[in-house]
């Protein structure tokens, strides 16, 4: 199966059912498919063929479900962009990929204008909103004037259907070739996992430029669901909207969990709500407890990257037990879902002995095909059918993987390794903290030390020596930070993950090595 069959089995099977709200505005399925129809014979007029790659810069919106059902029916590789990046980062990416056409929301047209200059003639540059400004196509025009009568396009499920950016938290974003194949069984694994049903309602706030964001939606529409759209995350809007619309699932990372939380949740009816699935960061343990004291057992943990397809492993409802000898299991992110296999490596890549801390490598149906036009970083990425993620963990007895953290991210203090997520853990169990970081930074004596970068919550009140204090009383000293730095906010990409990059990047420039060497 490829992935264009979805629009066009829903249309069939549920052609009057809202397919995608977002604010006042909806599409049932059966007009979904139309759009998509449409679009693709628009885009045979302007001389686009199956394999030209096509490209989306907005914020969540029905049209970026146009996009990404042409791409996905009509063979045309989609690459979704991320709209917070400057002008100099996406032309990077667009000038790898080469897309035939770019479809801007109005407020990142001109953006739009500056990568057409960038790749000359060869772009067609489309206006996903409103009229055509000069210069521009318009979505509107183009699906007014063409047919939807199902398009005669063979698609093999081997074909690659999404460029899709890695995330960029340790270097420059890469795009990860994703094809109909593995993410069609990462759509029907993430169902199974999430147990949908056509009448589940999903309410999705990340990104669709994110392979996170795109997977869980087109697993609901795979089930025929109806999709909720929000353009941004704002926890009173989605309070609201899971009360207005009884919306059953929906999808967090742990710092739109931690706001949520702080809403006033018991003026709303919430009891629709039958799921949370959270992934993309490490999930802080004190605040995983907090919200299941809150919402009851109706967290489903997910585990994976980009690279992965993104699924790898998940931790059901029922593991998520608060008491007893399986409650050590919630700081795991579960175990390896149906058709993939885990391991922990060494450096070789020799799966190591079960509590012992490696490399988390992923063999799975999901996988990448590999970097577009980087066969040398595929190489080394994928090693004999194993995606070397970078991530850290163990394994115990049963298979439950516990991540221990970013492979770059380790600290190497006085010949110790130190994982930052254990010192955070920590830091987020004081009740004085909201969000927390930890990171090495130069010292003249241990090479590095760590460093915390602190969230406090709105009625917080806690000194730099109280916290590493706090930390000295339940960590041995080498783990915790020798400072504490307050800030406002932390640095994210719109995944949820904090950019521990741009947070050492101001203590190392000055180091002739920069960034230490892993």
């Amino acid at each position: 199966m490829t992935l264009g069959e979805v629009a066009r089995r829903n249309a069939r099977l549920y052609p009057d059912k809202p397919a995608f709200v977002c604010g006042e505005r909806s599409v049932t399925f059966a007009e979904h498919n139309a759009r998509v129809n449409r679009l693709i014979h628009a885009l045979h007029a302007h001389g686009l063929q199956a394999g030209d790659r096509i490209a989306v810069l907005s914020r969540n919106s029905l049209e970026y479900f146009d996009v990404y059902g042409a791409g996905e029916k009509g063979g045309f590789p989609i690459a979704p962009l991320n709209f917070r990046l400057t002008v100099g980062e996406l032309a990077g990416i667009v000038e790898n990929i080469e897309p035939r056409a770019l479809f801007a929301q109005s407020p990142y047209l001109e953006t739009g204008r500056d990568l057409a200059k960038a790749l000359g003639d060869d772009l067609l540059l489309i206006a996903c909103d409103g009229g055509a400004p000069s210069g521009c196509g318009s979505l509107d025009q183009m699906l007014s004037a063409r047919s939807d009568a199902e398009p005669d396009t063979a698609i093999d499920p081997d074909d690659v259907c999404y460029l899709m950016s890695t995330s960029g938290t340790t270097g420059r974003p890469r795009a990860a070739m994703l094809d109909h194949r593995g993410q069609w069984l990462d759509a029907l694994t993430l169902a199974l996992e999430m147990r949908l049903a056509p009448t589940d309602r999903h309410l999705a706030t990340m990104p669709l430029f994110h392979v996170g964001g795109r997977a869980i939606v087109l697993a609901h529409t795979l089930r025929g669901c109806t999709v909720h759209l929000h353009d941004e995350f704002d926890a009173g809007a989605v309070v609201r909207d899971i009360a207005t619309h009884q919306v059953t699932t929906t999808q967090v990372v742990p710092a739109m969990l931690a706001w949520l939380l702080d809403e006033p949740l018991d003026a709303w009816d919430l009891s629709s709500l039958r799921l949370v699935w959270y992934a993309s960061a490490p999930m802080p343990l004190e605040l995983l407890r907090r919200a299941i004291s809150r919402f009851g057992p109706i967290f489903v943990q997910g585990y994976g990257q980009t690279e992965s397809g993104p699924l790898a492993t998940a931790l059901s409802p029922e593991e998520h037990v608060l008491e007893g000898e399986e409650a050590g299991r919630l700081s795991s992110c579960g175990r390896a879902v149906p058709g993939v296999d885990v391991r922990i490596v060494d450096e070789r890549g020799i799966e190591l002995p079960r509590g012992e801390v490696g490399e988390i490598a992923i063999c799975s149906p999901f996988n990448m095909v590999g970097y577009w036009r980087e066969p040398e970083l595929t190489g080394d990425a994928v090693i004999d059918g194993w995606l070397r993620t970078g991530d850290m963990g163990r394994m115990d007895e049963l298979g439950y993987v516990y991540i221990v953290d970013r492979k770059k991210d380790m600290i190497i203090s006085g010949g110790e390794n130190v994982f930052p997520r254990e010192c955070e853990e920590v830091l987020y169990s004081h009740a004085a903290v909201l969000e927390a970081a930890v990171i090495g930074v130069p010292h003249p004596v241990w090479g590095e030390t760590p460093r915390a970068i602190v969230v406090r919550r709105p009625d917080g009140r806690i000194s730099e020596r109280e916290l590493i204090a706090f930390c000295r009383d339940r960590l041995a000293h080498y783990k915790c930070p020798t400072a504490v730095e307050f800030r406002s906010e932390l640095p994210r990409t719109p995944s949820g993950k904090v950019l521990k990059r741009e947070l050492r990047e101001p203590y190392w420039q000055a180091v002739a090595r920069r960034e230490p060497v892993r």
